[in-house]
């Protein structure tokens, strides 16, 4: 069965927070969803005047920082010890510029939380440097979708993409499993 761009727009327009709030908290967890991607179609999804753009600002904001703060805790908790493992001390500590820059920077997004855990930075502070960096990076993907006039035929184009995109990670994901076992069982049964 394939889904049609159509049925695919609708779910976005019905949907959008709670897509948007999921995609954006996945993201920051590290798996390949294409957050930025979220935000200029929640934009422009707004202009056509389905979503709320303020709505959908304070979604993804929150979103970002619930992700970010599960991520500062896991490193916080067990970075160092994880760390310690490989023999390895931590050889960062980010501070207040680079929490909000590393928003930008899709692999940095991932890392900053959990070594700001691992540095020690203080919660509250953490907290209140990593909402002003949610805060523009939100802002500025939902401004450029709500600003750059996509049309609706774009953007399922756009979710359409997206949706290959999503079954073909998931694909590569379960292959990955089932080639990691079957090498693991040969070598069990080359061992024994």
């Amino acid at each position: 069965m394939t889904l049609s761009t159509d049925l695919l727009m609708s779910l976005f327009i019905v949907y959008g927070y709670w897509i948007v709030f999921t995609a954006i908290l996945l993201d920051n967890a590290g798996l390949p969803i294409p957050g930025e991607l979220m935000l200029v179609a929640l934009g422009a999804v707004a202009r056509a005047g389905h979503l709320d753009v303020v709505v959908g600002l304070a979604v993804a904001t929150t979103a970002a920082l619930v992700g970010d703060s599960l991520g500062y805790w896991l490193g916080r908790l067990g970075g160092r010890r994880m760390l310690a493992r490989f023999g390895r001390r931590p050889w960062f500590a980010p501070g207040h510029l680079s929490v909000v820059l590393g928003r930008f920077v899709v692999g940095a997004r991932v890392l900053v939380a959990p070594l700001a855990g691992v540095a020690h930075m203080p919660f509250a502070r953490f907290l209140a440097v990593d909402a002003v960096g949610c805060l523009v990076w939100a802002s500025a993907f939902i401004l450029i979708g709500y600003a750059s006039e996509l049309s609706l035929e774009v953007m399922h184009q756009g979710l359409r993409l997206l949706g290959v995109a999503v079954l073909g990670v998931l694909a590569a994901g379960i292959a990955s499993s089932v080639i990691l076992r079957a090498l693991a069982a040969r070598r069990r049964r080359a061992a024994a």
